[in-house]
Parts: structure tokens; sequence; C-alpha cells
């Protein structure tokens, strides 16, 4: 009882991050939050019910948040949206963005881990989304704030007595120093994408715009990050949304 005492009949803030069918009326939704990190929600999709801020990184206010068991569905009895997302729903870039995060975070972190620095970046990159005039490099910034965020940043190689050369194993964050492409069986990214990924956390979103990478290396380090978080997290698994993103942003 313990439990329920803890979690009943309270107000919480949340981040959407994916859903799937429950029955003709209702849906499970997965949401992110800061203290009881990632949450299945069941939520009602009828015709009385609305269903217009359930849609990737909506960011929610739930009233009368109910959960009787650690593993069982939470239920609310109101739900509001906190941050205008009028850019995000109506533009299609910023859309792909959103869908991406969304899945990456829904594939990548475990439920009932509260993670509390993650979800004040998911919040604040929510923010940046819907505001900053350009969004191409986001989904980039995003995701190596979260490898900082979820202490996976390696050490600098010069520490460990490396040239400029070499790559990252993402297996096991280790440098090594023969030069390997990333792929499916082969989870090395090369340490002049791990430098950029190494200094975004320290950089403010405006400096983006002279990131200067080329195509291929953009899809490079985009995809060796996602594949980094999920080996030390929730473990590989495809990320369907990348393709549209890709398609979007090359138009």
């Amino acid at each position: 009882m313990k439990y329920l005492d803890n979690l009943e009949n309270s107000t919480i803030k949340v981040i959407v991050t994916g859903s799937i069918p429950y029955n003709d009326t209702s849906r499970v939704v997965r949401v992110l939050s800061e203290d009881k990190g990632m949450i299945p929600l069941w939520v009602r999709t009828g015709k009385k019910a609305s269903k217009a801020i359930w849609h990737p990184l909506s960011t929610i206010e739930l009233e009368n948040f109910k959960r009787k068991k650690q593993d069982g569905l939470a239920t609310f009895k109101e739900a509001s949206r906190v941050l205008p997302a009028n850019n995000i729903l109506s533009d299609a870039r910023r859309s792909a963005i959103a869908f991406f995060i969304a899945e990456v975070l829904d594939k990548s972190i475990s439920e009932d881990t509260p993670m509390p620095e993650v979800f004040k970046l998911v919040w604040q990159t929510v923010e940046l989304l819907e505001t900053e005039e350009s969004v191409a490099n986001l989904h980039i910034y995003f995701l190596a704030q979260l490898v900082h965020a979820l202490g996976l940043m390696p050490e600098e190689s010069v520490r460990v007595g490396l040239k400029k050369s070499g790559s990252l194993n993402l297996d096991n964050g280790e440098w090594s120093d023969v030069e390997m492409n990333l792929s499916k069986g082969s989870h090395y990214l090369k340490a002049n994408l791990v430098r950029i990924m190494m200094d975004i956390p320290g950089m403010k979103f405006d400096k983006m715009r002279g990131l200067g990478l080329e195509k291929s290396e953009r899809k490079e380090l985009l995809l060796g990050m996602v594949m980094f978080i999920q080996l030390h997290h929730a473990g590989l698994r495809e990320i369907k949304c990348y393709d549209v993103l890709e398609t979007i942003f090359s138009s």
C-alpha cells in the first residue's frame, strides 16, 4: 500500500514518447516523467475524448494521477497541454524531429527508472523545437546532450595516449587506435565524430549551425549516438522514424 499512497491523487507533468492501441476506445501511451521515469498510461480515445494533445513530445499536466501497482497502467482524471506546439504540429521538419526523438526515447529508456536530468533535457528540447527559427541540427544536438545526461561520454582520447585518428568502441566506451566505420556488425564511431559529440554539450544551440558535417558524416554521427545509447540501456532496436527524418531534411 505504500506505493499506492505515494502515487495516488497527485499532479505531474509528463512528455509523450509513444503509444499502442489498447482497445477500440483507448490506448496505452508511454510518457516520460521527472520523478518516476517512463510510465505506461491508459488513455481514452473515444468520441468524447481529446486526442489532439497525445502526439509525440507533447508536454502534458495530469491531474489526479494514480497507479495502484508499480508495473501496472497509470490513470488520470484530467490532462492539459503545458507548452505550445503550434509550430511542431504545422511544420514537417519539426514534426519529423519530434517523432524521431520520441521514438529514440521510447525504445531506449526503461520504465520506472527516474531520470530527472533526461526529463529536463527533453523539456528544454521541446521548447527549442517550437521556438527556434532553424531546427536543422536539433536532433543531433539532443542526442549528444542525451549521451552526456546518461553518463556515457568517453574519456578524451589524448588522456589514454591515442592519436587523433582511431575509433570509439560503442559496446564498452573504450578507445581503439584503429579507424573503423559504423555498421550493424561493427559498433565503432570514428574519432573525429566522437569529438564533435563530446563538444556539443558545451555549446549553445545557435552554434550548431556551423557544425560543417557532410551528409554521410551527419548520418553516421546520428546513428552512432543512437546505437551508443541503446547498447548501454534497452538494447539495439530499429528507429523507424529515421528514414522519414532523412527524407524530409534531404528535400
